[in-house]
């Protein structure tokens, strides 16, 4: 819900739009802590204690991270690729967390009181007209975005319910001296890692396909239609204005390349040997490397800086071995300390990595950045304070999920106004 009031107003309006929603509650009679129980005749998402998580909810948040994924992947998400990502999973695991929450605050009674609501609503401007709350412009609003008066004050009050309960989680957190230096430390200790990749793709390209293979395998039938489901994915861009005819052979020769599983790793071990060899700190290595590695798609690649508390190396995944070697205090792979490089067997592949660069700690730099340290810890314990929490509910819940909604295999989002059930 957040997310879309973010979108739609700009964070500088959320405060205010949740002051204003609260003002329905107090005069409209919406909520009250028991509102969050029990079910409605609606199709539902799934239940948590008996609280259901409705198909309207479920739809927007989907439809929210859908969006999202789209902006960061080029606007296209097919829907082979939101069930790859477990999306609608994901979205339902956040949806249950938040009335595990929500749950617990009204156990705990963090619900908001009338007078700290009333107080909220009279600093709102989004829905007033004429520097007064209009009515009339609220509902306008909702009906635009598809939101019933109900179901969109429930969600909001859900939100400062939840603020309040996370400012109570906050306010039984802090840190020393100590964590605060330590968090200097790890987070000013950093390393530059040069690396190559390689993958199955870049094996597969180092297999010849024999021409009677490709014959055979076109003359399937079924095998025939999954290299044009491969064109219809690829026509667009890698084979924009060319036919499926001309490109066929050369799909097929990528499909039995690609199964060839033992040859691959064979060739990429034998290529992570080669780049092994050649690999060191400095530039110098790096034409060397490129020249031999081209026809394979592999090039030299660096991460820039990343600190010692970085779990996964950006462009590769998460290597836990190689952060080990390349922070530790004899490093076998930091030049700096007499290493050189190293191959790592992975879950993407075969790496093969050198420390290229490493900058240390300046604790003389530690007083100017106290407060940012502070306050990094403190979101840190605080996300560990609210896991362990929500871990703890989760044992003792009983969560019920709709397998038709959350694993569906087509998108059937609803556009139905949400009505707060």
């Amino acid at each position: 819900m957040l997310e879309w009031i973010r979108q739609k107003f700009g964070p500088v309006m959320i405060s205010l739009i949740i002051g204003f929603i609260a003002f329905v509650f107090v005069f409209y009679g919406v909520f009250s802590p028991k509102a969050t129980r029990g079910m409605h005749s609606g199709a539902v998402a799934g239940k948590v204690n008996g609280d259901s998580i409705s198909l309207s909810e479920f739809s927007r948040a989907l439809q929210r991270r859908i969006e999202f994924f789209k902006s960061m992947g080029g606007n296209t998400l097919t829907e082979e690729q939101i069930r790859q990502y477990g999306i609608r999973q994901s979205v339902f695991g956040e949806l249950v967390n938040r009335k595990l929450m929500t749950q617990e605050a009204i156990r705990q009674d963090r619900v908001p009181s009338d007078e700290e609501v009333r107080d909220a609503i009279r600093q709102m401007t989004v829905f007033q007209k004429d520097s007064k709350f209009d009515y009339d412009t609220y509902q306008r609003v909702l009906e635009s975005n598809r939101y019933t008066p109900a179901g969109f004050e429930r969600l909001m009050k859900e939100d400062l319910l939840l603020q309040h309960w996370e400012q109570y989680l906050k306010s039984r957190i802090h840190a020393s001296d100590e964590e605060v230096r330590r968090e200097f430390l790890v987070t000013k200790d950093k390393r530059n890692i040069k690396y190559v990749l390689f993958t199955q793709e870049s094996g597969s390209k180092g297999i010849k396909v024999q021409s009677a293979e490709l014959q055979k395998f076109l003359a399937d039938a079924a095998k025939s239609n999954l290299a044009k489901g491969r064109y219809e994915a690829k026509k667009d861009k890698e084979y924009k204005g060319k036919a499926f005819d001309s490109v066929k052979s050369e799909i097929a020769s990528e499909i039995l390349a690609s199964e060839k599983t033992e040859e691959i790793k064979k060739i990429n071990d034998g290529l992570a040997d080669q780049a092994l060899a050649l690999l060191v700190a400095d530039k110098k290595s790096d034409a060397k490397v490129n020249a031999l590695l081209k026809s394979y798609g592999v090039e030299v690649k660096t991460t820039g800086l990343i600190p010692r508390s970085s779990r996964y190396l950006p462009g590769v995944g998460d290597v836990p071995q190689l952060i080990s070697d390349a922070f530790s205090k004899k490093s076998l792979i930091d030049p700096g300390m007499g290493g050189k490089a190293k191959k790592y067997s992975i879950p993407a592949g075969i790496l093969v990595a050198i420390v290229s660069e490493a900058e240390k700690p300046d604790l003389s730099k530690l007083d100017a950045e106290r407060e940012k340290l502070l306050e990094q810890v403190i979101f840190r314990k605080e996300r560990e304070l609210q896991n362990a929490l929500i871990k703890k509910l989760s044992s003792h819940a009983k969560i019920e999920r709709n397998e038709a909604v959350v694993d569906q295999k087509e998108d059937q989002t609803t556009d139905a106004p949400y009505d707060g059930g």
